[in-house]
């Protein structure tokens, strides 16, 4: 669905070209019935400044809309005002021309419905009601008093030439009140309606192209690791001979343990990066289609900070009573987010401080709280945190696709994640996950 605002901006559109288009009917309708039925028209001064006002004042729209777009833009124009007061100016221009043309006697008068359904699809709720209140106004005025036209006189007398409330004048004004009410019932409810259902596409949409998304990053992933595993296990044989030649030959050169250490350490290091490839592999693209499964909330947590580096510095903290509740979720997808997350945190501090997970439940959500006291982040920064591929970190630490992705799989659940931030404050990113998934 357009933005409200480009909603507006083609509803007056339309209603400058349906303005141009009554100006002209009004002038071919004086022009007919002069010429073919060859009638009088009384108070043609009236009716001329009416057209004439209407031309200008839609000329006047026509040159201002270019202008009123791009104020659109800043969200500075109140649409709805302007077009209420242009369908206001045309609902008393209505009344004015058949104020001099026979009143409720011209059958020209079944205009009020058209005006009143434009009204109801081109407003809001408010500003139909409110114009469908001043057109039973100008229709009761009209009944009251107005300029007869003897060829179309269909035997109504104003209420002023009888000199009173008839029997005819009530039904034709309950008739119409009646008639008018419910067209603008039924218009705004139907384009509410609409509205709605153009929402939903448009969620649907955005949820199937992030979707397209992780599917692409799943792809990107499983072919990385793939790639990966080679080059990765031919080093892995070599460190291992090394190892093992070391441990046959002791070396006796100076700073001969810090190598062996050193050798150690690429061993670990390469059976870590083996381990997170080979979850790469198997987990790649799965978290789009996986199935929603009922853990407790301590699986849950437990399975999001495996694997972590610095898991010693994060603290746990899961509300009294609520461990083995019971949550509904793809457990490998989100653990992964929420790890993402949690190891966001850890490398936000390079202190030894801790960081705290808080898992608490409120009326409508499960909230996990991921605190950090590193340097926080500013307003730019936390308007581009969920960016894919955008980082804070130093170059080789990160792509920054983590919360890209962690924000994905956690809104596709129906859950929420909300970040608070100040600089030399630290973090807080709060996930939301409903309780309706447990």
């Amino acid at each position: 669905m357009r933005p409200l605002s480009n909603r507006f901006i083609l509803n007056a559109s339309w209603l400058i070209k349906l303005r141009w288009v009554a100006v002209v009917g009004q002038l071919l309708t004086i022009a007919g019935v002069m010429i073919v039925f060859k009638m009088r028209i009384p108070m043609f001064w009236a009716i001329a400044i009416v057209i004439s006002l209407t031309a200008i004042s839609n000329l006047f729209l026509t040159f201002s809309f270019a202008r009123w777009q791009k104020i659109t833009a800043q969200e500075k124009l109140p649409w709805d005002l302007v077009l209420g007061l242009v369908l206001v100016m045309d609902m008393l221009s209505l009344t004015t021309l058949l104020f001099a043309t026979g009143g409720p006697n011209n059958p020209f008068s079944l205009f009020f419905f058209v005006n009143l359904s434009l009204c109801a699809v081109t407003l809001n709720r408010n500003w139909a009601w409110a114009i469908n209140v001043l057109t039973i106004v100008c229709f009761s005025g009209l009944l009251f008093a107005h300029n007869s036209m003897e060829p179309l006189d269909l035997g109504l007398p104003t209420i002023q030439e009888l000199g009173g409330f008839t029997v005819q004048h009530a039904g034709m004004l309950v008739a119409f009140a009646t008639c008018s009410s419910v067209i603008v019932y039924f218009m705004t409810r139907l384009t509410g309606e609409i509205q709605e259902q153009q929402l939903q596409v448009q969620r649907a949409q955005v949820l199937q192209a992030r979707g397209e998304k992780l599917e692409a990053l799943g792809t990107l992933a499983a072919g990385t690791a793939h790639e990966l595993a080679t080059p990765l296990s031919t080093i892995a044989v070599v460190a291992r001979d090394v190892e093992q030649a070391f441990e046959e030959h002791p070396p006796n050169f100076p700073g001969a343990e810090d190598v062996i250490e050193d050798v150690h350490l690429i061993r670990s290091q390469l059976d870590r990066c083996r381990n997170i490839i080979d979850r790469m592999a198997s987990h790649a693209g799965e978290a789009i289609g996986e199935p929603i499964t009922p853990v407790t909330i301590e699986r849950l947590a437990t399975a999001s900070l495996d694997g972590l580096i610095g898991r010693g510095r994060v603290q746990l903290e899961i509300a009294d009573g609520l461990e083995s509740s019971l949550i509904a979720v793809p457990l490998d997808g989100l653990s992964q987010a929420l790890r993402g997350l949690v190891q966001n945190a850890i490398d936000a501090d390079p202190t030894d401080r801790p960081v705290k997970v808080e898992i608490e439940r409120d009326e409508d959500f499960w909230c996990w709280r991921i605190r950090d006291r590193g340097e926080g982040m500013t307003t730019e920064l936390l308007d581009r945190v969920s960016e894919p591929f955008f980082t804070t970190k130093p170059p080789g630490k990160g792509m920054g696709l983590g919360v890209f992705l962690a924000k994905n799989v956690i809104n596709r659940i129906g859950g929420e994640i909300e970040f608070d931030s100040q600089p030399t404050a630290g973090t807080c990113v709060t996930v939301k996950l409903p309780v309706g998934n447990g």
